[in-house]
């Protein structure tokens, strides 16, 4: 996560776009996970097949004064062949 809070500030960002706070941009050690298609109320509703939309994993940076929060893609920080996440792996 440090390396993508270094890339953003290498692309620009270095205060907070709404307040222009230097000092309270922080980024989250947790993905945020949105979907774009149809979603389901119970897991066990999807159908094996057929299932249309995508997952974005997100990486999220809030301002600690105004509450603005960026999110920004997290597969643009990695290769084709490294995993955002695995299932049953966890880091703390």
């Amino acid at each position: 996560m440090a390396e993508v809070f270094q890339a953003l500030e290498q692309l620009g960002l270095k205060a907070c776009p709404v307040c222009g706070s230097t000092e309270s941009l922080s980024m989250s050690p947790f993905p945020v996970i949105l979907e774009d298609g149809d979603f389901a109320a119970e897991a066990k509703s999807y159908p094996s097949e057929g299932v249309h939309g995508d997952l974005t994993f997100a990486v999220r940076v809030e301002c600690r004064s105004c509450g603005h929060l960026l999110l920004f893609n997290a597969q643009r920080f990695r290769t084709a062949d490294e995993k955002i996440m695995e299932y049953g792996v966890v880091n703390n």
